[in-house]
């Protein structure tokens, strides 16, 4: 089975794509290395239904870290809410169980997964309301000297992230992590809030 690159070959791989182009897509997005012509084409953009795109987990899980997203018999078990494929809860779900490709992380690196899954709360009248996961991946950590794994300041660290809504351009874009700060303050429960994650070579 393919096995993730290393993380400095994931941050660079992020950082060449960052405010060049492409857009956001839900659903799209791959580690699909081609030849066109004579050139090897190495770009997270997929097509779907005329568009080309990726969407947070397409560029930053598999186009950086070189894993095609379509992985048979990935994160099988009782905790599954994904298998087979690579996206924020698979990974995740990974982490925190099999730990065939990612494993939880407490000190942040260059390199390293900042996440929170996709879910579905159930409103008091019944009605369901879904929450769509995401995933950057780290590129900077020179603000991190006081750092506290029991109360992680993701807005510390300089995130490269493809983020919507759709159509969102550039689809890669450098920010710091305030998104998973944030989420973790909305939605602090642990199968609901921001993770850090760690890609295992």
């Amino acid at each position: 089975m393919i096995r993730p690159c290393s993380p400095r070959e994931a941050v660079l791989r992020a950082l060449s794509v960052v405010g060049k182009g492409g857009q956001y897509l839900l659903g799209t997005g791959d580690y699909r290395p081609r030849m066109v012509g004579d050139k090897l084409v190495d770009l997270p953009w997929t097509d779907r239904a005329g568009q080309s795109g990726s969407d947070c987990a397409g560029f930053a899980i598999s186009w950086c870290y070189k894993l095609p997203r379509h992985r048979p018999g990935f994160n099988r078990g009782p905790w599954s809410s994904v298998c087979d494929d690579l996206n924020c809860n698979s990974a995740l779900e990974d982490a925190q169980h099999k730990r065939e490709l990612f494993m939880l992380a407490s000190q942040p690196m260059m390199g390293d997964l900042l996440v929170y899954p996709s879910f579905t709360i159930v409103a008091g009248d019944g009605t369901h309301h879904n929450f769509i996961g995401h995933v950057g991946i780290v590129v900077g950590t020179s603000h991190v000297a006081d750092w506290n794994p029991l109360q992680p300041r993701y807005d510390l660290l300089d995130v490269a992230q493809c983020h919507g809504p759709n159509g969102f351009t550039p689809g890669v874009v450098r920010t710091d992590g305030s998104i998973w700060s944030h989420h973790s303050a909305v939605w602090p429960k642990p199968e609901h809030r921001s993770w850090m994650i760690r890609a295992l070579p």
